[in-house]
């Protein structure tokens, strides 16, 4: 084998965990049974203690693998090639960031979750370590455009899988649902029972081998623009065909996700490029925002405007919306915030049990009896404005308690000799009723119920400055003993798994210093690129494939906003965050950039090139031009002639023939 030949197999081989990372992990679905280790929290109940996932484990499991691989072949460059890594100070930002996980994951309270992964997440602090490998693996490995080819075809392959199976959901062939599909995705112990296995989703809704609908605009956020601006950098008809194909396939798979986010994001992040690159002409630029606005006042216009900001701001607060506001658990009784009214329940016994029910000013609240047998009786009071039913009931230890009925939603508490009231949750487990610490600072309802989950956030965020909870550990921090939310709004044993904001996620998870660094790293690359792409020549094909990668960061920062880390999407997004550096790097050296005034690029002047000095001419002793090699005037002695130094023979070499 030539030399050259092995030169190109070890380069394929160094970017054959970048292709596996991008490409192939996203496509991973099968069954894992494993133990949550939640039971042991009382909002979750002892029965699901087993579980069987999907869609996340065995990524992380890849993932993990992949990354172990990876920093065995740095380590192998480094001490045994002495091979020398490239480096740029952006770098620093993303270590120290790595240290602040680290540091969170150590004293993190919920060690045994933050090392395994758990429950609809699964992303351990070991994969959070293998993202930032990959994206400086990624930056190091590649060097030169031959090598983005290779990256691009070979990962193209596991990227058109996942699109072609959202492509049939949304036409109403979901593979999954085939025999074959859930053989695949099965064990071979689970073949006699296929017909357990469902998928609920809605008709004509992607989900593919990402789970969430809401995952794709993560994951086609990146795929549309990149495939876009790889359409213009390619130049063989066929590779353009195939791409533009890949493009519109993956906006089938975003609309099929039916998620406004992702579109938004999609928007949002071509709007910034675009207007980074109309800058370099000043009366473009400003007729770009022209008609930007314009558009706005349109979508106003059509009432578009109107149904954003409802989306935005919500429409409702809880106690807006709700019967019950409230819920204590005492040691005497049960005091329920019903409409702003004080209801006060508690067991009595005079022959029989029954229940005292009073205002807070002790006096009788009128009732009736509807149910003699079952002793049924309905709250007579139109303040409550809900039918409101109470009734005595004893528990499997013929323990008494009180069972409340209220807007359709039971509501079961258990006298005990020695705690006093407790609420017999949705978990199976008797509880105090604890009021969940929020804040009022978004509707309910705003952006699809989010605005609940952050004002449910926001109150953990102080205590997470320095370090956070740990990986994969936000499920634990956030308060699932919403229950009034639960009742109401997000049913009955359904937990907050994640923030739906990544960096309110990053926030609990690796604290406040570690999401600061997280996001200079981010807004370093942000930068370096604007710098860039207002000089990169347009005619080279290098520099539309950086254009096409810095949309996709922008509109995966973007979607951010609302939507989640996952092991379904993030290897796709940090391998294009170190190719998309890498590409910076490339078009840096290759263009010979370097800095222009801010007043000349916008001007949208060509700058000049400056051309390398010419070395003093030796030969001859007369000098026609009256200017040196740096352009200035050349001195003279006395008499005309210039000082050139030392005198030259006047004698000349004889020519040769």
């Amino acid at each position: 084998m030539s030399k050259v030949s092995q030169t190109k197999k070890q380069t394929s081989c160094r970017l054959l965990p970048i292709i596996l990372m991008m490409g192939f992990v996203p496509a991973i679905v099968h069954t894992y049974d494993y133990k949550t280790g939640l039971s042991q929290f009382d909002w979750f109940p002892n029965a699901s203690e087993s579980r069987t996932d999907v869609f996340f484990a065995w990524k992380m499991i890849a993932i993990i693998a992949v990354g172990i691989i990876m920093l065995g072949i740095f380590l192998f460059r480094y001490f045994k090639k002495k091979e020398t890594f490239r480096f740029e100070n952006a770098f620093y930002l993303l270590f120290f960031y790595a240290g602040f996980v680290a540091m969170s994951a150590l004293f993190s309270p919920y060690k045994y979750w933050v090392v395994r992964g758990t429950y609809e997440l699964f992303e351990s602090v070991w994969v959070v370590f293998a993202y930032i490998v990959l994206c400086y693996y990624t930056y190091h490995f590649v060097q030169e455009e031959k090598q983005m080819i290779c990256l691009f075809r070979w990962a193209g392959i596991g990227i058109l899988i996942v699109t072609l199976i959202g492509v049939f959901q949304y036409f109403g062939l979901d593979f999954f649902q085939t025999s074959l599909g859930k053989h695949l995705i099965t064990d071979s112990s689970f073949w006699n029972r296929l017909d357990e296995i469902s998928f609920v989703m809605g008709a004509d809704t992607s989900y593919t081998t990402l789970y969430n609908p809401n995952f794709l605009s993560f994951y086609f956020g990146i795929i549309i623009p990149v495939a876009a601006c790889l359409v213009i950098a390619s130049k063989k008809l066929v590779h353009k065909i195939i791409l533009l194909a890949v493009a519109v396939l993956s906006g089938i798979c975003m609309q099929g996700s039916h998620s406004d986010s992702g579109w938004l994001a999609l928007a949002a992040g071509t709007c910034f490029v675009v207007f980074v690159l109309l800058s370099r002409w000043k009366k473009i630029f400003y007729a770009g925002l022209g008609i930007a606005a314009a558009g706005f006042l349109v979508l106003l216009a059509a009432g578009r405007g109107s149904q954003l900001f409802t989306t935005f701001s919500g429409t409702y607060r809880m106690e807006e919306r709700v019967a019950l506001r409230s819920i204590e658990t005492n040691e005497d009784n049960v005091v329920l915030d019903i409409r702003g009214k004080k209801l006060l329940l508690s067991l009595k016994t005079d022959g029989q049990t029954f229940i005292a029910c009073t205002d807070e000013n002790g006096t009788e609240i009128a009732r009736t009896i509807i149910d003699e047998t079952n002793q049924i009786e309905r709250i007579e009071d139109a303040s409550i404005q809900a039918e409101c039913l109470l009734q005595p009931v004893t528990f499997n230890d013929d323990t008494p308690g009180v069972r409340l009925t209220l807007d359709g939603r039971v509501w079961d508490f258990v006298c005990m000799p020695d705690d006093g009231y407790l609420y017999a949750n949705p978990a199976g487990k008797l509880v105090k009723f604890e009021p969940v610490k929020t804040v009022n600072l978004f509707r309910d309802d705003a952006l699809s119920g989010r605005g609940h989950i952050w004002n449910n956030t926001f109150p953990l965020l102080a205590k997470h400055i320095f370090i956070g909870a740990g990986a994969n550990a936000y499920m634990l921090d956030y308060p699932q003993h919403d229950y009034i939310y639960h009742a109401y709004v997000a049913g009955y044993n359904n937990y907050d798994v994640k923030a739906h904001c990544w960096y309110l996620q990053q926030w609990v998870e690796n604290g406040f210093l570690g999401l600061l660094l997280l996001l200079g790293f981010m807004g370093w690359y942000v930068i370096r690129s604007i710098r860039i792409y207002r000089k990169a020549s347009l005619d080279e094909s290098l520099t539309w494939v950086g254009i096409g990668l810095f949309t996709a960061v922008i509109t995966y920062l973007t979607a951010a906003v609302a939507n989640d880390s996952n092991v379904c999407t993030a290897p796709l997004f940090w391998g294009v965050m170190g190719l998309a550096m890498a590409v910076n790097r490339m078009i840096e050296e290759t263009q010979h950039l370097k800095e222009v005034p801010v007043s000349t690029a916008e001007s949208g002047e060509k700058i000049p090139e400056k051309k390398p000095e010419e070395k003093p001419q030796t030969v001859s002793s007369t000098v026609s031009s009256s200017q040196n090699t740096n352009g200035n005037s050349a001195k003279k002695k006395p008499g005309g002639q210039k000082n050139s130094g030392k005198k030259k023979s006047g004698k000349k070499k004889p020519r040769k023939k």
